[in-house]
């Protein structure tokens, strides 16, 4: 799959944590690098979309439901890492149609 194996290759830039070291990690550092993975992704999925909408970085909980995300990718994924699971997240919610 692309978008995962891609993802996969960025999260070496924010540490590239492997499922299994997923779950242990404190909520904290679970909230910073979701952030500092997703974020600037996510600005990159609009400008490729050419949308006007930031489906990650408009939404000021967006982190909370990324985390669980990875949670359960995580759990059905345990030889893959956080980073699959953050780059599915981030396909899943830019595939969504907009609400309005």
């Amino acid at each position: 799959m692309a978008t995962l194996n891609a993802t996969a290759l960025g999260a070496s830039l924010f540490g590239d944590h492997t499922c299994t070291s997923w779950k242990s990690l404190p909520d904290a550092q679970k909230h910073t690098w979701t952030n500092a993975f997703l974020a600037p992704l996510s600005l990159t999925f609009k400008g490729l979309q050419k949308s006007k909408e930031d489906k990650y970085n408009d939404d000021p909980k967006a982190s909370e439901t990324a985390i669980v995300s990875i949670d359960t990718f995580c759990l059905e994924h345990p030889a893959l890492g956080a980073a699959d699971g953050a780059g599915l997240y981030l396909k899943k919610l830019f595939d969504m149609p907009t609400s309005r």
